[in-house]
Parts: structure tokens; C-alpha cells; sequence
């Protein structure tokens, strides 16, 4: 099976917020295909600060790559008919969490690909998922999930699955979601993708609401940078846009096409130290970003 890693590294012109354009460069990882790095319709990613990034795609797929998008290894959840995951996260040890979607439940994986545990079933209890979708771990193991489909909520477990807490439900009021899609932890907040509604909102760890804010159309995921900014990947858009944590506009980049630096209903974007990781799932890539594309904010 061939091997495939970072095809490309080339350049554009980039402009943000009226800055003058600079020229970057961007890398591409993978192409369209079902063989080891390359992927179909990818649509989730996690960056675990050891140096690796993961992928996973419509074929049900999890690979993992280095910083440089070189192919290391993947492997395939366990059941795939009903449907593939669409949600990752790394958790302080290196394990790999799995949003099953389809299959209601959360995988748990080590670094190399073996599954460790599972927990979760469909239903609308405590502890039980509807489409789980979004997952954020903090730094002592505990996980947030979100799900939709009918729940629409947050739910929160212990490290080892057991359930803790839970918040949410259908709607368009502030701590109402429709289809919380993607979900990230920040210093003593939570925010959530609410893509249906094309909103970001803002919680404590604890479930209180804080604060939300629009101007995005299907926000697909919500992370933060090293600076503490957040990155939110428009599927509406074809774009990447960063917020300050209060909400702040500051910069668009991407836009549709299939050009480096362009985008196709993107899924997903990951910070990693001074380059992102942009889930370019329309054109069956990832691309790798210089944070420098928003000009420094």
C-alpha cells in the first residue's frame, strides 16, 4: 500500500482584517483515496502536544500522522455499517477518544491504535448519547461529550466513562443547542459550536451560561490557540475564523475553492504550537497552516 504524506508545500497570498498580504506557505496532507494517508471526507482531528496528529474520515479510519503530515499508522473502529465517527480528542495520557456517532457510544484508544475501553449506549438518560458528536478532556481526564439529534446537550464524565453531569437541550435559547457540533475547553470556560444555530456560546465547566455570540454560519468546531484565541471552522463559509475569547472578530481566512489556502465545507481546525491543522473535508485533505495567515492576532 502506498504511503502517503505532506503532497505539497506551496504558496499563496494571503489577506486578513485589511492587512497588507504576505506570502505563506501551506501544506497539504493526503488527497482523495482510501490508502494510508490518504483520506475520504475526513471530518474530526486531534492534536496531541507529544507531536502527533490524528484524522479521522467517512471510511471510519483513524490515522495518525506527524507534525510534518508524514503517515504513521491507522486503523478502523470497530463497526462502520451504520455510520463513522465524526468527533476526537487526545486525553493527558495519549489515549485517543472516539466519538462513535453512530453507534452512541465513546472509544477509547492508545497511541498505537488498540482499543482500551468503550462506554455509553443510545438513549436519552443520564450517560446515555444521541449522535455523540464533539468531545474536549480536560487536563485531569474528565471528558465533555456533546451530542444532537434529539438530546442536543452536554455531558460530562469521569475520566474512566462514569457519568457526572449533564446540560442542554433542543432549542434557540441561550443553553439551548441545535446539533452542538463541535466543543472546546478554555481557562474556566467551555465553548460550544452551536452549528444549527450558527452561534458560539460560552459556559463554566459546570454547565452555567455565560455569554454568546454569532456571526459564523454552521460553525463545525470550536478550538483555542496557544494565545488563548479561538478558531472556528465555518462549514457554512468555507472558512476559518479566530475570536478573541470574548467574542471578537478577529479575522477570516479561506474562502471556497480547491486552491492551497482555499476551502471546501471544512470540519475541523486544530491548533498545534505555531501551525493549524485545517479539516479541509470537501477536498479529502488536511492542510497545515501557518498561524501567521491571520497576521498575528
Amino acid at each position: 500500500m502506498k504511503t502517503v504524506s505532506a503532497l505539497a508545500i506551496l504558496s499563496f497570498t494571503a489577506s486578513s482584517c485589511g492587512r497588507p498580504s504576505t506570502e505563506l506557505s501551506v501544506g497539504i496532507i493526503g488527497g482523495p483515496g482510501s490508502g494510508a494517508g490518504q483520506f475520504a471526507t475526513p471530518r474530526a482531528a486531534a492534536w496531541d502536544p507529544r507531536g502527533w496528529l490524528y484524522v479521522v474520515d467517512k471510511t471510519g479510519r483513524v490515522q495518525k500522522f506527524d507534525a510534518g503530515g508524514r503517515f504513521l499508522l491507522g486503523w478502523t473502529t470497530p463497526e462502520i455499517e451504520r455510520g463513522r465517527p465524526t468527533g476526537l480528542a487526545v486525553d493527558p495520557l495519549g489515549d485517543v477518544l472516539v466519538a462513535d456517532t453512530h453507534y452512541h457510544r465513546i472509544l477509547r484508544y492508545s497511541s498505537d491504535g488498540r482499543l482500551l475501553d468503550r462506554f455509553g449506549s443510545e438513549g436519552r438518560g443520564p450517560g446515555q448519547f444521541v449522535y455523540p458528536v464533539g468531545l474536549a478532556v480536560t487536563a485531569d481526564g474528565t471528558i465533555y461529550v456533546a451530542e444532537f439529534g434529539g438530546n442536543d446537550r452536554i455531558q460530562v464524565f469521569a475520566p474512566d466513562g462514569t457519568y457526572r453531569r449533564g446540560w442542554g437541550r433542543y432549542g434557540e435559547a441561550p443553553g439551548e443547542f441545535k446539533r452542538p457540533q463541535g466543543i472546546a475547553l478554555g481557562e474556566r470556560r467551555l465553548y460550544v459550536a452551536d452549528a444549527a444555530n450558527h452561534r458560539i456560546q460560552v459556559f463554566t465547566p459546570e454547565g452555567r451560561w455565560i455569554a454568546s455570540w454569532g456571526g459564523v454560519r454552521y460553525p463545525y468546531s470550536v478550538s483555542i490557540d496557544p494565545r488563548g484565541k479561538l478558531l472556528v471552522a465555518e462549514y457554512g463559509t468555507h472558512r476559518i475564523t479566530k475570536f478573541s475569547p470574548e467574542g471578537r472578530p478577529l479575522g477570516s481566512v479561506g474562502g471556497a475553492g480547491r486552491a492551497p489556502g482555499e476551502l471546501d465545507t471544512p470540519w475541523a481546525a486544530v491548533a498545534a504550537g505555531d501551525e493549524v491543522f485545517v479539516v479541509d473535508s470537501g477536498n479529502h485533505r488536511v492542510q497545515r497552516w501557518p498561524a501567521r495567515r491571520w497576521m498575528g492576532q
